[in-house]
This record gives C-alpha cells, structure tokens and sequence, in this order.
C-alpha cells in the first residue's frame, strides 16, 4: 500500500473513533436529560445522529482499501453514510428555522410547542425526504458492470452522478443557512436572552460554520482535482484526501457544545458520572426564558399600577 494511503488510513481512524464517540454520546445525553428534551435540541440530537451514521463511510473506505468491490457494492455498503450525509445538510437548515421562529414569533412558537409531535414531524420529515430522494437518484445510477474494478469507496463514488446532484441541492440550502443564523444570534443579543440558550446558539452556529467550511473545502479539492491538468493518480489522492475536511469538521460536535454550553456540559458529566450533577439547570428553552421575561414585565407593571393607587 502507499505510503499516503497509510497516513490516510491512520486519519481516518482517528476521526472515526472521535466522531463516533462524540456524536454517540451528543444522541445518548438528549435521550438521558429531560431537560435537554426541547425542540431545538432534539433537532441538535438528531443532527448528531445523521453525522454519526456519516461516519460509516469510514467502514466502507477501509474496506475499499484491502478487497476490489464494485461500484454497485459500494453503493449499497454506503447508504448509513449517504442518508447521514444528505440528511446531516438539511437538518441544519431545520434547526435555523426552528431558531428563526422561536425568536421572530415566539407567541406562535409556544403554540407550536403545545403540538410538538406533529411540529417535529415536519422538520424532520424534510431532511429525511431529502436524503430517500438522493439515495433513489443514486440507486438509479448505480454500475453492476464495473465489475472487479477497484473502487475507493467513499460518498461521491458511491453515487456517481447523484452526487452532482447532491451537490447542487445542498449548495442551494446552504445559501439559507447562514443568513437564517446570523439574524437570530442578532436577534438573540438584542432579546436578552439567557446565557444558556445563548451558549447553545454559540455552539450551533460554531459547528454549522465548521460544517459548512468543512463541505466548501472538500468540494473545492474535489473540484480542483477535476479541473487542474496534475496526474491521475495525484488527482486520485487529493480526492481521497478531501474528505478528510468534512468528516474532521462533523467529529467535533461534543466538544464545542461541552465546552461551551454548561447545560450540555453538566449533562454529560452526569449521563458519564464524571460528577455528581444530576440534572441541568432549568429554563434551557425558549419558551422558558420567554415566560420569565414576560412574568417579569407583568410584576413590574403590577408594581407600578400598585404604587400609583397608593398615592
């Protein structure tokens, strides 16, 4: 094997085992917390959850690299990695969204809240139908000839041409993302929310960035290796090398909301027993911050009504 392809090896074990383990443990803490039961972080949860089967790539490549498999079984061994992936992009635009009308409406927000089974429904339905979508481009276009062909089995070799496709439509999404974000943390500050829910919102906007420069870098190599007159076999490498950037940037979820968020933060130490916290502390959702804030103006406007009767 070349050397290159053993320090490559040697990476994607790493990210493997720390993505694994941290977007494992992102999923148990939500199922473990009932205060980490919100709306928004269920979505957070499930996000979790597709970057965790994003990392079954990891399974098929390695398995690419010690037997010749066909593009055909490199599409079927890749569907965990490919619903992960598609799924992972549109839930993110799921989470903006949810943020955006919680803090634009927040009166309808807390109606939505009461019927928050079918208000999940909805979101998640989005990125799941998304993702089924792709997957049946993909099966459409899938290669039983390329028989006993060497194939490095990672998401755009798994696809083919559906990968393009991919592409294309998340490129879209992500137009929205950021916009969606950058107005709620505005809206966020201007509110006065919290400091836990800020936290939250900080370590939401921290990993769809490094998501987003995570998929930019990995579609710019691949694109480059395209595009640039180099050698086959150095395109070849740059390519395998390229999704390195998206699969790092998704490993690191836990980390920014443990070192971030105090609630995700005390949560996991109880779910793992580093410590003896219980529970976290209350008033992690929207609409429990909205209530204190409205409870708050009513007291002061109560005072205020009482004092001027007393004079």
């Amino acid at each position: 094997m070349e050397p290159l392809l053993i320090i490559l090896c040697c990476i994607y074990c790493t990210v493997f085992v720390v993505g694994t383990t941290g977007n494992l443990i992102m999923v148990m803490v939500t199922f473990y917390c009932k205060n980490l039961r919100s709306i928004c972080n269920i979505l957070i949860g499930f996000c979790c959850f597709c970057d965790l089967l994003l990392f079954t790539n990891i399974i098929a490549f390695m398995i690419s690299m010690f037997m010749p498999i066909t593009q055909e079984f490199c599409y079927f061994m890749s569907i965990p990695a490919d619903f992960g992936a598609f799924a992972s992009s549109a839930c993110v635009l799921d989470v903006g969204i949810d943020r955006l009308i919680a803090v634009a409406l927040p009166a309808r927000y807390k109606t939505l809240e009461h019927d928050r089974f079918w208000y999940l429904f909805i979101l998640i339905a989005f990125p799941v139908v998304y993702a089924v979508v792709l997957l049946y481009v993909g099966f459409t276009q899938r290669d039983p000839s390329r028989n006993f062909i060497f194939v490095v089995c990672l998401v755009p070799e798994s696809l083919g041409h559906a990968y393009d496709l991919f592409a294309l439509t998340s490129f879209f999404i992500n137009l929205f993302v950021l916009p969606i974000y950058v107005y709620v943390y505005l809206k966020i500050k201007k509110m006065g929310l919290n400091s836990s829910m800020k936290a939250v919102f900080k370590s939401l906007m921290i990993t769809v960035c490094l998501v987003l420069c995570g998929w930019m870098a990995t579609d710019t190599v691949g694109a480059l290796s395209l595009t640039l007159p180099i050698d086959k076999n150095v395109a070849r490498m740059m390519q395998l090398y390229a999704g390195v950037f998206i699969l790092s940037s998704s490993s690191f979820n836990a980390f920014v909301y443990y070192r971030i968020s105090r609630d995700y933060r005390t949560a996991i130490r109880a779910m793992l027993r580093i410590s003896n916290a219980t529970s976290v502390s209350k008033g992690t959702g929207y609409r429990d911050t909205t209530d204190k804030a409205r409870s708050s103006t009513h007291r002061r406007s109560t005072i205020t009504v009482r004092t001027s009767m007393h004079m």
